[in-house]
């Protein structure tokens, strides 16, 4: 299975197995996809299904302690009293409340190697201008480069205000693909940029540079805005 609706939790049959089995099918194509250094947008949709399925876990049990409680007794030990729940659960809500015990550490684990592999790839990059660095750097040209390939995707960027987490967001189009040669610097890249497109006369330009032959969209592309969110925040 190659994605996991939103609602895959109630879509379909509501079975215990059933769902582990659509589960697992879904969390092993994502090991895959990881094991391929193929991060996003995969790494981004399984966090959310751990934050969803925290979610509706916690309003589940938030909704336990509001029904009444019957005094069953003491505990002679600390000197309280004991309570037993009045509220049982209907077999539809038991039913989700053990498929999501199941998911959650599920999700979890797979969370937590994809944002192990994601801070591996973003520590073996670096991250330089190229050129003279003007006064407004919103606006440029981000290069990406594969040091074993020689292989350099060019991508227009654009700095965007702050997401409710309060980091900047860098929007990219790409550009262009060139090989890097003895006669084909970084710099005469950015010049013949600026002779293609002369709305930008004198851009910004960084080269973001990997000695791994990482995806560039499902992985480098992604680290590579994050490395220059934090290098203009001065992280």
């Amino acid at each position: 299975m190659t994605k996991l609706s939103s609602h895959w939790l109630t879509d379909g049959i509501l079975d215990f197995e059933y769902k582990k089995y659509v589960l697992l099918a879904y969390l092993q194509h994502v090991r895959l996809k990881f094991s391929e250094q193929i991060l996003f947008p995969h790494l981004a949709q399984v966090r959310e299904h751990y934050e969803s399925s925290v979610t509706l876990k916690e309003s589940q049990r938030s909704l336990r302690t509001r029904f009444p409680k019957d005094l069953a007794g003491v505990d002679p030990i600390r000197l309280q009293w004991i309570y037993q729940d009045t509220h049982r659960d209907d077999l539809y809500l038991e039913e989700i409340g053990d498929i999501l015990e199941f998911a959650i550490p599920q999700f979890s684990e797979l969370m937590q190697e994809g944002l192990s592999r994601y801070d591996e790839v973003k520590a073996r990059l670096t991250i330089v201008p190229i050129g003279i660095v003007p006064l407004r750097t919103e606006e440029g040209y981000l290069f990406i480069y594969k040091q074993a390939s020689r292989e350099t995707t060019i991508f227009r960027y654009q700095v965007t205000l702050f997401d409710a987490r309060r980091e900047r967001i860098i929007q990219t189009q790409r550009v262009d693909s060139v090989r890097k040669n003895l006669s084909t610097t970084f710099e005469n890249m950015k010049v013949e940029l600026t002779r293609r497109y002369t709305q930008l006369p004198n851009p910004a330009t960084y080269m973001v540079e990997s000695p791994c032959e990482y995806p560039v969209d499902e992985t480098l592309l992604p680290a590579a805005k994050q490395l220059m969110a934090n290098y203009f925040s001065g992280k």
